[in-house]
């Protein structure tokens, strides 16, 4: 049974992750023989659903691969300047993109398959008889998290899509798309369905699984996006309550593994590997082929800032100098892996709830919240006084923490309003339109129900 089982599972996963080109084209489940093998021993569920974590960490739209949505959001934003010679992320850095560029298409698609998985994991575990109780409402309470957070970077980055919550081929091949806050709705649907079902406790020895704090910092994120701000701070408390979790005083342990601030992370899959961010972001002479820090991002830096010395480091060629993220440092297999990729730690939980607390006149409390953040950069205390200033203090604790990690520089321009005053000054391309990416050219051919495309393509 044992040995069926681990067919069977690799036969799941081979056929609903690899097979498809894109998620309308997904052919008509073929998957009732292996998915009900699966389904019997809680090992084989286990295994399908971590199957869905490790492609999650290699494409899509948190992954540091390339392409992945950590890089190509960074050079959409201003966190990154582009030297290479990639037409596709080019595009990005430059805002010349085309519905037709290859990385929009990956980015939909694969994130869209990681969808499909994911939902035919929750099918098959909700008609599961023989993994019952606490593992059962683990693992459905996994999956609604995960599909949750994939369609919460998608609405993020092309604004109007589909949430699917079917593996039905012939819904799925003309379906429309949801509008955003019809997209809110279902995740927070989702997620608060997830909450209830997902115990306190980590389902591995490390945070690389989400547990019930790892549902309500994504809450919290969720709430201060669509600009609920008693949740979001209420959310965001109960995760910097919980005794699980240690404020890190030492920035240049920050990214390390073992820091206890570390809400959720992506285990890089093999032993002795680190992070795909540092493979990525990480060079080691110039002149670069990659993207650098932008010069607009290293300026923001004040004087004396640990954030700049530790997570920031200077190459320099011929008298010439470059800049890259210094977050994550090993390109190598180092036998004991020291880095993983980090989804949620509790710097962003401080700054969603100080900006939550300034939303609802709580001037004190936001900035107790900034300078937990500023004194572990070796900085003073804020000056900011009045609620705009306090606003515009906490903007640029966001930018300055969270820089080239997941996209957060962009969706915090976007999500204020902010991105045409600020782009604009740095991307000549730059127009009110690219607020949203293109939808996939081959997508919309597929599937006339998703159109029209994107506003200005």
């Amino acid at each position: 049974m044992k040995h069926y089982s681990t067919l069977a599972i690799i036969l799941l996963a081979t056929i609903l992750l690899s097979s498809c080109d894109s998620f309308t084209e997904v052919d008509a489940p073929q998957t009732q023989i292996t998915s009900s093998a699966v389904f019997e021993e809680k090992s084989s569920a286990n295994a399908a659903l971590s199957d869905i974590y490790s492609r999650i960490r290699e494409e899509g739209v948190v992954t540091g691969n390339i392409p992945g949505g950590t890089l190509l959001l960074a050079n959409y934003g201003d966190d990154l300047q582009f030297y290479g010679t990639n037409v596709n992320i080019e595009q990005f850095a430059k805002h010349t993109l085309l519905p037709s560029n290859t990385y929009i298409n990956t980015l939909w698609r694969t994130t869209y398959s990681h969808i499909y998985a994911t939902n035919a994991f929750l099918e098959g575990m909700r008609a599961s008889v023989n993994i019952t109780g606490e593992d059962h409402d683990r693992f459905i309470g996994e999956a609604l998290f995960i599909r949750a957070f994939l369609h919460f970077y998608l609405v993020n980055m092309y604004g109007q899509i589909p949430y699917v919550k079917t593996t039905d081929y012939a819904f799925n091949s003309t379906i429309s798309k949801a509008t955003i806050p019809e997209v809110y709705h279902q995740i927070l649907a989702d997620l608060t369905e997830a909450r209830l079902l997902i115990p306190d406790t980590y389902p591995t020895a490390e945070p690389v699984r989400p547990n019930k704090a790892v549902v309500t910092a994504m809450l919290a994120r969720v709430y201060l996006y669509i600009q609920d701000w008693q949740n979001a701070a209420d959310n965001a408390s109960t995760v910097i309550n919980n005794k699980r979790y240690s404020w890190q005083n030492d920035p240049a342990a920050e990214f390390l593994k073992v820091n206890q601030a570390i809400i959720w992370a992506l285990h890089p899959g093999i032993a002795g590997l680190n992070t795909r961010d540092a493979r990525n972001f990480v060079f080691t002479s110039g002149p670069p082929s990659r993207s650098t820090l932008s010069p607009d991002l290293l300026n923001a830096f004040e004087t004396g800032d640990l954030r700049k010395a530790l997570w920031v480091k200077k190459i320099t060629t011929k008298n010439e100098s470059w800049y890259h993220a210094n977050k994550y440092k090993l390109t190598t297999n180092t036998g004991t892996s020291a880095e993983y990729t980090i989804l949620f730690r509790l710097a962003e939980l401080y700054l969603i709830r100080a900006e939550s607390r300034a939303k609802l006149n709580n001037l004190e409390g936001a900035k107790e919240d900034i300078n937990k953040i500023r004194n572990r950069a070796g900085l003073p205390n804020t000056i900011a006084v009045t609620q705009e200033e306090v606003l515009t203090a906490i903007a640029q604790e966001r930018r300055l923490e969270l820089f080239t990690e997941q996209g957060h520089r962009f969706f915090d321009l976007k999500r204020t309003g902010k991105a045409d005053a600020v782009l604009s000054l740095t991307k000549p391309n730059w127009n009110s339109n690219h607020i949203a990416l293109p939808l996939p050219e081959n997508e919309l051919l597929l599937n006339d129900n998703l159109l029209p495309q994107n506003t200005g393509y």
